[in-house]
């Protein structure tokens, strides 16, 4: 299988946070699933960083990359097809990390790690 591994999920796999799922911290942890970082979800990550809504025990900019390849995570970088393809999106949430997430889930046939269940009104596959 293959996952988009969204913000929330990430997180909480490297913070080793008692609010992530057995299920969703299996299938990051087992090592027989590919799983993708959006590089939309590191920025918003680094924002809500930078205006001290979320604190890291890490470096976003020096030890995020380590982490992610430690983990088998491959970051995707929206390219001009995903954020052409947000003006299209149906209207059911305006966050813009989380509708980049929706159209490269869609456009790689990803299933998305995520608690957040505003992802199943998109028709995604959400693990949780």
């Amino acid at each position: 299988m293959r996952y988009l591994v969204d913000t929330n999920a990430w997180i909480a796999l490297l913070e080793d946070s008692p609010n992530l799922s057995d299920r969703a911290a299996d299938l990051m942890e087992c090592g027989r699933h590919d799983c993708f970082v959006s590089l939309a979800s590191v920025w918003e990550a680094s924002i809500k960083v930078g205006l001290g809504k979320l604190k890291l025990p890490y470096s976003l900019d020096t030890d995020l990359p380590r982490l992610f390849e430690e983990n088998g995570f491959e970051v995707l970088t929206p390219d001009w097809r995903a954020v052409t393809a947000v003006q299209l999106l149906e209207p059911i949430h305006g966050d813009p990390f989380d509708r980049i997430q929706v159209i490269q889930a869609r456009h790689r046939g990803l299933d998305l790690i995520s608690r957040d269940p505003v992802f199943d009104r998109y028709g995604l596959r959400r693990v949780w």
